[in-house]
């Protein structure tokens, strides 16, 4: 795994908002992340009847999506807790420590309809403009198939604390609320399977359609500084945790949402280590 982050990448990312690192899974990697992640999804479809979309027709054609397969699936559950990924997302956010707010697999079908322009963390259970997500390719990501689009520095402008009404098929419904984002043209990220996409909570993003005769695969884990509290929205938390959290109170809970970092095992740092020699997550992600 390509863990390594130098000053002018964490530079670029504090910038832009986003970061790719093309090469983030090697070969072998790459193909337990799919056996893993396409196993979990099928056993999570199969137990709810149903392709996990959202219930409006044209939702449904956007992507399957399937959240927290790190508790279902213990070949998912090493993918994340066994990985220097949460130091890599402490590094880039620029905190001291870094849980797991949730997983999620984002499968877009043949022909899928594109994902609306949005910000996370506004409908995150907290507020950071530092909230990080790493979106990880499982296949290639095209403009024909349905890669990742970035309006670069928005994360920088964005009011954490307003909602756009992103209920309507209107892939540009965002820029109601900022008017002035829709006069930009957007970064491209065509990457190869393999590939990881860390992506700051406040930046504006989208996914083009997906105009072939395959899916396109990706899995994003959605990570919250270890200072995090909650707002009040409960979002995307467990029932069991949401109903006894008030405003206020720390997001701290070990069993629902696991601390990455600091803590990463010795072999994960000896990993780090040789790979320095060889090389320099209702939501809408993509």
């Amino acid at each position: 795994m390509n863990c390594t982050l130098t000053e002018p990448r964490i530079a670029s990312y504090r910038r832009r908002g986003f970061l790719v690192v093309d090469d983030l899974l090697d070969a072998a990697e790459l193909a337990a992340w799919r056996a893993a992640v396409d196993a979990a999804v099928a056993e999570r479809v199969a137990q709810a009847g149903h392709d996990g979309a959202e219930n409006e027709d044209y939702y449904r054609n956007v992507f399957t999506q399937c959240v927290n397969l790190w508790k279902s699936s213990a070949a998912v559950k090493g993918l994340i807790l066994a990985s220097p990924l949460g130091r890599m997302a402490a590094e880039l956010a620029g905190v001291d420590s870094i849980r797991l707010y949730h997983d999620h697999a984002l499968y877009k079908p043949p022909w899928g309809n594109p994902t609306n322009w949005h910000i996370d963390n506004p409908y995150d259970p907290f507020y950071s403009r530092a909230a990080i997500m790493l979106w990880v390719a499982l296949d290639d990501a095209s403009v024909q198939n349905g890669c990742l689009y970035f309006l670069d520095g928005t994360h920088l402008q964005g009011d954490v604390g307003v909602q756009a009404d992103l209920s309507s098929a209107n892939v540009g419904g965002l820029f109601r609320a900022f008017p002035g984002w829709g006069r930009n043209d957007p970064s491209v990220a065509e990457v190869r399977a393999g590939a990881g996409i860390f992506i700051n909570g406040m930046l504006a993003h989208a996914a083009g359609p997906n105009m072939t005769s395959r899916r396109r695969r990706a899995f994003a884990f959605l990570f919250m500084p270890g200072d995090s509290t909650y707002n009040g929205h409960p979002a995307a938390l467990p029932e069991e945790l949401a109903n006894r959290l008030q405003p206020g109170d720390p997001l701290d809970d070990d069993r629902h949402l696991p601390l990455l970092h600091p803590g990463v095992t010795a072999p994960d740092r000896r990993r780090c280590r040789r790979d320095d020699m060889g090389y320099t997550a209702s939501r809408r992600v993509g």
